[in-house]
């Protein structure tokens, strides 16, 4: 079987089988990561083989690794390793090695991670930085989609976003002062846009802050007017793709790779707000993402 290349896995990929090489463990251990991932990566150490996990996240996270199916392998106790990788660190999280040197190590694993991130103010995992308003007229909300949400929240563009699900026409507000950007105001239901109608703000640090799934016709800012906190911006609705009417805020920052979104917190809890509005009830189920490969 011809050599693969390197391994370098994101948080969701298919099973298969993989040999195993030293062009290919050293390929691997100087191969970049992108900003806004967490990936696993498999290299020889010896022998054996050495498993780290890069984070290029603005936020710590858990990890959670489990090595079954075992031939020849020591070093990893009963397979299951837990574990905190700071923020844009990479850790050493397991050292495989071989319990009789002749034969070869084979196993499977399986990885997945969690963010430690909350927008909510004065939390565990809560992070400093400028406070952002709730954006929003009313409640109280909920946060219907987390950071890290495997429904859509899984992408370096919106890992740190947050869906507060709320009716249709429900006034959205400028959470933090800056000039407007780009503005979406005509899309009707799914397509062509995901986004949906949106409006985008770009703030005095570089950083933009994004609200999309607005209702039609009903953004009242345009391109380059500048803002302050509490300006309307339009209303929440259901377009784009949306499972349900809600507002998905976003802050995002510019790389190499486009647009990565970042950790922030806002000024006061979700539920805070007083009650106006009717709540719809709506939710995406939070599971955490997996993924596995059998290796020898």
């Amino acid at each position: 079987m011809p050599f693969l290349r390197p391994f370098a896995y994101p948080l969701l990929f298919l099973l298969g089988l993989a040999p195993w090489s030293a062009a290919l463990a050293a390929n691997n251990q100087s191969g970049a990561t992108k900003p806004g991932t967490v990936r696993l990566f498999i290299n020889r150490a010896g022998g054996g083989k050495a498993m780290d996990v890069s984070n290029t996240l603005d936020v710590p996270v858990d990890v959670t690794l489990r090595i079954s199916r075992r031939v020849n392998v020591a070093g990893v106790g009963n397979g299951l390793i837990r574990t905190r990788v700071p923020a844009n660190s990479r850790v050493r999280v397991a050292t495989l090695s071989k319990r009789q040197p002749g034969g070869p190590i084979m196993f499977k694993h399986s990885f997945s991670y969690v963010p430690l991130f909350t927008p909510e103010p004065r939390q565990p995992g809560s992070v400093a930085g400028p406070a952002y308003a709730l954006p929003w007229q009313g409640g109280p909300f909920r946060i219907s989609q987390g950071a890290g949400g495997d429904y859509s929240h899984n992408t370096p563009r919106g890992r740190h976003a947050v869906d507060i699900a709320m009716p249709i026409g429900t006034p959205i507000l400028a959470a933090r002062a800056g000039t407007v950007v780009a503005v979406h105001n005509g899309q009707a239901g799914r397509h062509p846009d995901p986004a949906g109608n949106y409006v985008r703000i770009r703030h005095a640090d570089g950083s933009e802050s994004a609200y999309l799934h607005l209702s039609r016709g009903s953004v009242r800012v345009g391109t380059g007017q500048r803002v302050k906190v509490g300006t309307p911006l339009g209303e929440s609705g259901n377009t784009g793709r949306s499972t349900g009417p809600h507002l998905h805020f976003v802050v995002q920052k510019k790389t190499g790779d486009g647009m990565v979104s970042v950790p922030f917190r806002f000024a006061q809890p979700v539920e805070s707000l007083p009650n106006f509005a009717s709540r719809e009830p709506w939710d995406h189920s939070m599971r955490r993402s997996t993924s596995s490969r059998l290796t020898k």
